[in-house]
């Protein structure tokens, strides 16, 4: 497929007592799964990180921040701007069981848009959306005068949301966008991993 798979690995995980990029479930850690998952659908896989000596060993590319420290508005401007692809579906690190037909569907509903971006009981789910290189300029203008909350940057961008009736096609809702973020999740996903291919 012609777009980018960007995985953020930036979050400090201090819910978790190690980075939860490497928690593992069913003896795979969660990105390695994730970088597997992307693997089978994308052109070009980027690890966005601002502690990149960790993720060489993956296999795909790694970027730090343009404008580091300044949260996951700044991995996805990373991400999106050094992309070989004019789409990218963004991920955070810490979710194992997205459903790759169900990105691959939300690119195809990017067109025009700006973004494709899932939205659960009226909370948007922007780490595991669909964005378009035009998005560049609002992030930028966002990071360069600190407006780093990232719900925020939807009121300047074009975007598709996608509601639960049209996410649960494509399976159980909580458990496609569980969180790996804590150790109570990641004990959730350990009960549900045997149902996913991982």
């Amino acid at each position: 497929m012609k777009a980018s798979g960007v995985i953020l690995a930036g979050g400090k995980s201090s819910r978790m007592k190690y980075n939860k990029a490497f928690a593992e479930i069913a003896g795979r850690s969660v990105i390695n799964i994730i970088v597997d998952k992307f693997a089978r659908v994308f052109e070009e896989i980027i690890i966005i990180s601002n502690e990149p000596q960790l993720y060489y060993e993956l296999g795909p590319v790694v970027y730090t921040d343009i404008y580091p420290h300044m949260g996951p508005v700044s991995g996805i401007h990373s991400g999106l701007y050094h992309a070989h692809h004019d789409q990218a579906f963004i991920l955070g690190c810490d979710v194992p069981f997205m459903n790759m037909e169900l990105v691959e569907y939300m690119i195809s509903l990017l067109g025009g848009y700006d973004s494709v971006v899932p939205e659960i009981d009226t909370y948007l789910q922007p780490l595991s959306a669909v964005y378009s290189k035009k998005c560049l300029p609002v992030l930028t203008n966002c990071l360069e005068n600190n407006k780093v909350k990232l719900i925020r940057i939807f009121e300047e961008l074009n975007a598709l949301t996608l509601n639960r009736n049209e996410l649960e096609k494509f399976g159980a809702v909580e458990e496609l966008f569980l969180n790996v973020n804590d150790l109570e999740a990641l004990n959730r996903a350990k009960q549900i991993a045997g149902r996913y291919q991982l």
